[in-house]
């Protein structure tokens, strides 16, 4: 566990200062000098080109990480082969961004940001395969390196020219120059450190890695449309146009920086996980059962006080922006991002355990759910014996929130009857207590305290409490 936690601390590192420099480009600067409209158009092509993009990862990741996790010495010609199929993929999935730009009749800037976002995907998606030597030999702290480097220089270098004047589009220029730069880090890395690049054309190994990628790669494409497919639904269906995608983009963007924990934490423990399920020597199920506690720990506090909190955080955006109509949605994003804590164990266990056709069906039902509630929620509709109609982007985050739980509540009973159970449940019980006595001390003093003083007061409440109750200490600590 001690390998575990040191690559958790060190992605956990890297993907908070990554995840808090996008952050503060997208919530403090960008709103100030790009008009709500602009900064919508632009939260649009975002989503649309990470949606299509996971055409080329085709399930690939996990599979290839487990392959070189149980084959270190042939490294260089599963990296060498894969990256053959990642570039023909690549092309594929941009050729799709933009057909879908055109068939969608986005205005010109919108497609503009999707040529170039769209580019920054695709050779970002090649340099993940780089990434995933890091991965397999556990030493995260590269993938650190290249991730800091590469958000860094956006932030930087994209942050000053906007205070200079620059548009949008040219902002997005910098975003595929960042993207370039990632990739070179990358290859170099790998090839200074873990195995030369020069590989065998093998097609043995193309069937090894597409017999496991391809039932992946359709559970993976169903993730990330029922992630993205409600802010690109929004522009279409819901009354407000891309106004929408910038008030939910907003409150999106500001959870998702901190959802970075459990993917870190899932990221670090994943070959862990897949020695332990081939590994009769491994306790699988305390690691399951210690990936669960912590996720379950570090997200209900999470949830609690981001939704309380949420009228407080939505402040720091710019006045000319619809503060009052963002806060619901930040409010009950809130509750989805601490859902995704637990649902990135789920996914987590289904691919180590290479549970192909059940990851599959799991984001396929999730994904048509997700679907489904949004047709009938972004448009609108009225609540029942009330005059109150919810607001499109409203819609959305319930249907986030709806689709997250239904994720976690089956993943959780098929885990349970097909690979392992937990060896205890009362960390939930505590975690569940001591965060609605946290939440309930935020609701008396966040009208009387500064927020840059409640926070931190809250975590120390939070932390305390937990550890004097016995749940911060290490699983192996608790055998």
């Amino acid at each position: 566990m001690n390998r575990v936690f040191e690559n958790t601390v060190v992605l956990f590192i890297a993907h908070l200062i990554a995840r808090f420099l996008s952050l503060g480009l997208i919530i403090l600067l960008m709103p100030r000098y790009f008009s709500e409209e602009d900064f919508g158009n632009y939260l649009l092509a975002m989503f649309i080109t990470n949606l299509i993009a996971s055409v080329a990862e085709l399930g690939m990741q996990a599979p290839l990480i487990r392959e070189m996790t149980l084959h270190r010495r042939d490294t260089r010609h599963f990296v060498g082969n894969a990256l053959i199929i990642r570039i023909l993929l690549s092309i594929v999935a941009f050729s799709g961004m933009i057909g879908s730009g055109y068939l969608f009749g986005y205005p010109r800037i919108t497609l503009q940001m999707i040529y170039l976002l769209g580019l920054a995907e695709a050779i970002n998606s090649i340099a993940q395969l780089f990434r995933c030597v890091f991965r397999a030999f556990e030493q995260m702290k590269y993938e650190a390196f290249t991730l800091i480097a590469e958000r860094a220089s956006v932030a930087c270098v994209g942050g000053a020219l906007i205070l200079l004047g620059i548009d949008i589009v040219d902002f997005c220029i910098i975003v595929l120059t960042a993207s370039v730069l990632n990739l070179i880090l990358s290859i170099g890395i790998v090839a200074r450190r873990f195995t030369p690049l020069r590989f065998k054309f093998d097609l043995e190994i193309w069937g090894i890695l597409m017999r496991q990628a391809i039932p992946f790669a359709l559970g993976n494409i169903f993730n990330m449309i029922y992630f993205r497919i409600d802010a690109v639904m929004l522009s279409k269906l819901g009354p407000d146009g891309v106004a929408a995608n910038a008030w939910y983009g907003l409150a999106y963007m500001i959870v998702n920086a901190f959802t970075i924990l459990p993917g870190a934490f899932m990221g670090a423990m994943f070959p862990m996980m897949t020695r332990a399920f081939v590994d009769e020597t491994v306790d699988f199920r305390l690691i399951y059962t210690n990936a669960i506690r912590w996720m379950f720990v570090l997200g209900m506090p999470f949830a609690v006080g981001m939704a309380v909190l949420a009228e407080r955080i939505v402040l720091f955006l710019p006045p000319d922006y619809n503060r009052l109509t963002i806060a619901p949605a930040l409010h009950l994003l809130s509750w989805a991002g601490g859902l995704t804590f637990l649902t990135t164990v789920m996914i987590t266990v289904l691919r180590a355990a290479d549970k192909r056709r059940a990851f599959t069906l799991l984001m396929g039902t999730t994904a048509l759910l997700n679907i489904v509630l949004n047709f009938f929620l972004i448009p609108g509709i009225k609540i029942p014996w009330t005059n109150i109609r919810v607001a499109s982007h409203v819609g959305a985050a319930v249907t986030m929130i709806i689709s997250e739980s239904y994720l976690f509540i089956a993943g959780f009973i098929y885990i349970s009857r097909r690979i392992s159970k937990l060896t205890r449940i009362g960390f939930a019980i505590k975690a569940m207590v001591v965060s609605v006595l946290m939440g309930t001390g935020l609701i008396y003093l966040r009208d009387i305290m500064a927020i840059w003083l409640l926070i931190p007061a809250a975590i120390a409440f939070y932390c305390i409490t937990m550890t004097i109750l016995g749940e911060m200490r290490s699983m192996s600590a608790q055998r």
